[in-house]
């Protein structure tokens, strides 16, 4: 075919050909050139797209801040399906908020845009606001001026409409009455507890029933699949326990590195703390005076330290005349450090103000730096010697391995040979992991069922499993999942079934023992075996002296009418039965002061509810799509 095309490229052909890819540029090519990429949606919100760049953007944001929140722990903590859920929500909410202000005329001024960027603390310098500044931490983020503008109007936008939910909210005074009355109510309760460990010694499990369970549950014991693997542990730590020293090395570096095992500077100072009763210009005016006292007394020759056991509002110093023993520098706030660190001996200084109020400090004495001698850090010396060595060869090691478990992929011998490491293996464990370090680490466990090496068994990249601490894996046994047969978990199902049915049995008993209790029998009087009664008091909400559960199930039982007790039953997680008997309810008055803080509580909870209401509201009228490709875009 291509001779005769060439054949006739002089030809009709040729022609027929041309006209063909114009047209395929007219109706393709143009287009796409025009677009540029097809652009990736991840969800819809009344017809108006999120696309992969926004949601990728958030993702990676919230992605950064939680591996620096968690660290090492971020891959145990941070389940990534979970993460993408909740951003791609975070971003479905802003379009929704997004619409609504634009429906309802509700816009961000380019005055309050500015307002808010000027006064943010991280760009300004002396004060103001730095347009350099502003440039230059947006650039170091990533960030042009437009796209930060863009966002931050959209973030005020929001915040402007959970304000004005949020702001409409209030708490009336009978409101805060009523919360008060029932914050301060008090209890008094006593309670009958059936235990359902008895029961567990009386009660008779059938193999009928143990076989009816396992066939209900079948599902519940499936043995997951599982794999064993070989693998080869890179540390740095045991490599420097390997690394041989001798007493002309370890001298060598400790004359190299000798200012790493030098004592710092160190001073001792005492202070007189003068505090201001309030920030204002009369709390400041009366602290100042209060220092002109002391300064003059100090140069009439009136000691520093009695000074300081009458003036200072430092609890921790004043008994003993101010001091505040011996310190490197940077250990202080940053105004009280410089004073301390630019006076002489003896000198007092001026007055300095922090943020705990004004001091008057006094140098006692300047501890100079010194180098410790080698015979007293000979040991940390080595330590030091031997990691830094052993860094050296850990990258080294790293590279060579790499190498070798890529280039020969179906084994790890080769590889332990060559950098005289040992392949180990480990026992049989499921994707939910095993024991040790090693096979709880989620990287570990990720790679171990991954395509690569269990379906195509091929050996691992190197795995950080914590700094400088690194695997490579392979598979070495795999197991299918299998569904376990009877025999094997009959044992577990009767143990299971038996706590089922004590726990049934002592409900029937305590629900048998109310009846009496109610037919006029002392509760006292049913104790036996199993069933103890106890007479515990007057109780808060917030009572210590008995469980969480107990205290609520109280506070939830019906008042007593006309003298007579009022009973609730329940059952504890242990599985034991209570009988609760609530006897009287009172309630304490709270003073002023503690009715204070549950206005502004309930005014928030009345807030938070309405704009809870106000989001669910917009999303039941909201038509949104999620496209299946947020779960994966990268």
């Amino acid at each position: 075919m291509l001779q005769a095309i060439r054949d006739h490229a002089q030809g009709w052909i040729a022609w027929v050909i041309v006209g063909l890819i114009i047209l395929t540029f007219a109706l393709f090519g143009i287009d796409q050139y025009a677009r540029g990429d097809k652009v990736v949606v991840v969800a819809e919100v009344n017809g108006e797209d999120i696309n992969a760049n926004q949601f990728l953007t958030l993702y990676n944001r919230q992605q950064q801040r939680l591996q620096q929140q968690f660290g090492d722990l971020y891959d145990q903590v941070v389940k990534d399906e979970d993460l993408r859920d909740q951003v791609l929500d975070a971003l479905i909410e802003s379009e929704q908020i997004r619409q609504w202000a634009a429906d309802n005329g509700m816009v961000i001024s380019d005055q309050q845009l500015a307002t808010a960027i000027h006064s943010a603390d991280v760009f300004q310098q002396d004060g103001k606001f730095s347009q350099k500044i502003y440039e230059d931490v947006l650039l170091r983020n990533g960030l042009n001026v437009a796209r930060f503008e863009y966002e931050q109007r959209q973030f005020l936008s929001e915040s402007q409409y959970r304000n004005l939910t949020q702001g409409s909210s209030f708490a009336t005074a009978s409101e805060v009455e009523q919360l008060a009355l029932l914050q301060g109510q008090e209890r008094n309760v006593n309670y009958l507890r059936v235990d359902q460990r008895p029961f567990l010694k009386t009660v008779s499990i059938s193999d009928e029933e143990i076989s009816e369970s396992y066939q209900k549950d079948l599902a519940e014991y499936v043995e997951p699949e599982k794999v064993s693997i070989d693998y080869i542990e890179l540390s740095q730590a045991k490599l420097a326990d390997k690394i041989a020293v001798t007493d002309e090395i370890i001298e060598a570096y400790y004359a190299e590195n000798k200012g790493q095992f030098t004592l710092p500077e160190k001073r001792q100072a005492k202070h007189i703390l003068i505090t201001l009763e309030s920030d204002t210009s009369e709390g400041i005016a009366a602290a100042e005076k209060t220092v002109a006292e002391v300064q003059a007394k100090l140069a009439a020759g009136e000691s520093f330290e009695d000074l300081a056991k009458t003036y200072s509002k430092d609890p921790g110093s004043a008994e003993t005349g101010g001091d505040l023993g011996t310190f490197e520098q940077g250990m202080m706030v940053p105004e009280f450090d410089e004073a301390v660190f630019t006076m002489q001996e003896g000198q007092v200084s001026e007055p300095v103000k922090t943020e705990f109020g004004y001091h008057l400090i006094k140098l006692v004495k300047i501890v100079a730096k010194k180098a410790q001698p080698l015979a007293d850090v000979k040991e940390e010396v080595t330590k030091q010697y031997q990691m830094q060595e052993a860094e050296r060869q850990y990258f080294d090691l790293l590279e060579q391995l790499n190498t070798i478990v890529y280039e020969q992929s179906d084994s790890l011998e080769p590889a332990a040979e060559a950098t005289g490491l040992e392949v180990k293996t480990t026992e049989m464990f499921s994707r939910e992991g095993g024991s040790g370090e090693l096979l709880t680490n989620s990287k570990v466990l990720n790679t171990a069922f991954s395509d690569d090496v269990l379906k195509s068994k091929l050996n691992s990249a190197s795995i950080e499993i914590s700094a400088n601490n690194s695997v490579v894996i392979r598979v070495n046994n795999y197991q299918k999942s299998r569904q376990k047969g009877l025999e094997e978990v009959s044992a577990s199902i009767k143990e299971e079934l038996t706590r089922q049915a004590a726990i049934a049995e002592s409900e029937k008993l305590g629900s048998e023992l109310l009846a009496k209790i109610n037919a006029g029998e002392a509760p006292e009087s049913l104790m036996k075996d199993g069933v103890e009664w106890n007479t515990v008091g007057w109780i808060a909400r917030n009572a210590q002296n008995l469980l969480p559960q107990m205290v609520a199930e109280a506070f939830k039982t019906p008042k007593p009418v006309e003298g007579k007790s009022s009973w609730t039953q329940f059952q504890l997680a242990t599985g034991d039965t209570i009988l609760l008997q609530v006897t009287d309810v009172k309630s304490e008055a709270l003073t002023a002061e503690q009715k204070a803080p549950l206005k502004g509580a309930f005014a928030e909870l009345f807030a938070n509810a309405e704009l809870e209401s106000r989001l669910v509201d917009l999303k039941a009228n909201s038509d949104i799509v999620k496209k299946e490709v947020y779960k994966t875009v990268k």
